[in-house]
C-alpha cells in the first residue's frame, strides 16, 4: 500500500492524467477500495479493469463511491462462447450480474466491456452488442488476439475459440461499423489498424519503428516493480517499488533504458492497445484541462 501511495503521489507530481489498474483480478485486493480513492484524489482519470466474478452490491456501490472515471468488464461473447474461453460455467452469468450492477451508476462512471476479437469470435460480439442495446450507457471496446514473441506456444490459438472463422471482409465490416458507432471506445485509427493486422500485414505499425511507449508510460509488477516496458524489459525489472519515481525518471538510468526500448521490436505485428489508445484517447488537450484544474 505504501509503495503503490509513494509512486501514487509522484506520477500525480510528474503530471500523470490516467492510472489504470488491471490483473490477475483487482477485486481480490481486500484494500482495493482505499487504493483506488487515493488514486482518485491524486490522478484525475482513474481505470479499473474486471472480470466481474467477485462483485456484489455493496463491492460496486463502494467502488463507484472512490470516485473512480471508468470501470471494465471483460466479457467475449454470449454464455457459452465466453464460458468456453474462460473454463469456468458461472463465467458469464457473474460478469453480466456486474455489469447490470455497475449500469444503475453509469451516471457517475464510463461503464465499457472489454471482448476479445478473433475470426471465432465475430458472431459472438454482434449478439453480445445485441444485449448491450439493453444498457445505452454501456461503451465497448475490442482487442484482436495477438500471437506474441514472448508466448510463442500460443500459434494458431484462434483454433482454441469455439465457431468458425469470418471472412476477411466480414472483419472489415465489422470494425467500419465499431468505428462508426458512438458506443465503442476504440480509437479510429487503432481499427484502421486492425484491419491490416486481419489481412495479415507484416508490417501493421510501421511508425513504431522506434517505440516511444517508454516516454509517455509506466507499468507496475504486483510486486511494485516498476517498468517503463514491461514487455520490453522482458518481465524483469532492476528497479523496486522502493524507487523515487520521480527521481528514477531523471536518472541517467531511466534515459539508458528508455533508449534501448526505442529499438525494441517485440510488439511488432501485433495490436497492443496501450501503445495507441492512451495517446490518442488523452490527447495534449488534458495537459491544459490538468495545468487549469491545479
Amino acid at each position: 500500500m505504501e509503495e503503490q501511495k509513494a509512486a501514487i503521489d509522484a506520477l500525480s507530481a510528474m503530471g500523470c492524467y490516467y492510472y489504470s489498474i488491471s490483473g490477475g483480478e483487482p477485486t481480490l485486493v481486500k484494500d482495493l477500495k482505499e487504493r483506488l480513492r487515493y488514486a482518485s484524489a491524486k490522478i484525475p482519470y482513474v481505470h479499473l479493469v474486471t472480470n466481474g466474478l467477485l462483485s456484489e452490491e455493496k463491492m460496486v456501490s463502494e467502488i463507484v463511491s472512490t470516485g473512480i472515471k471508468e470501470i471494465s468488464i471483460s466479457i467475449d461473447g454470449t454464455e457459452k462462447f465466453h464460458n468456453a474461453l474462460r473454463g469456468r460455467e458461472d463465467g458469464f452469468q457473474k460478469a453480466f450480474n456486474t455489469l447490470k450492477l455497475y449500469a444503475a451508476h453509469s451516471d457517475k462512471l464510463q461503464l465499457t466491456v472489454n471482448s476479445i476479437l478473433t475470426k471465432r469470435s465475430l458472431s459472438e460480439l454482434r449478439e453480445l452488442r445485441k444485449m448491450l442495446d439493453d444498457f445505452p450507457g454501456v461503451h465497448y471496446k475490442y482487442l484482436p488476439l495477438s500471437v506474441h514473441e514472448l508466448f510463442q506456444n500460443d500459434a494458431g490459438i484462434d483454433k482454441a475459440f469455439p465457431g468458425n472463422d469470418a471472412s476477411i471482409d466480414e472483419m472489415e465490416a465489422f470494425l467500419n461499423e465499431a468505428a462508426a458507432d458512438d458506443r465503442n471506445v476504440n480509437s479510429k485509427i487503432f481499427l484502421k489498424k486492425a484491419k491490416l493486422f486481419f489481412r495479415g500485414q507484416e508490417d501493421i505499425l510501421p511508425e513504431q519503428k522506434q517505440c516511444v511507449y517508454s516516454y509517455h508510460a509506466v507499468e507496475f509488477g504486483p510486486d511494485a516493480s516498476v517498468y517503463p516496458c514491461r514487455t520490453g524489459m522482458n518481465f524483469a525489472s532492476e528497479i523496486s517499488g522502493k524507487t523515487d519515481l520521480k527521481e528514477f525518471y531523471s536518472s541517467a538510468k531511466c534515459s539508458n533504458i528508455q533508449k534501448e526500448l526505442k529499438s525494441c521490436k517485440r510488439c511488432r505485428n501485433t495490436m497492443p492497445l496501450c501503445y495507441y489508445e492512451p495517446r490518442l484517447n488523452f490527447p495534449i488537450t488534458n495537459l491544459v484541462k490538468y495545468y487549469f484544474s491545479k
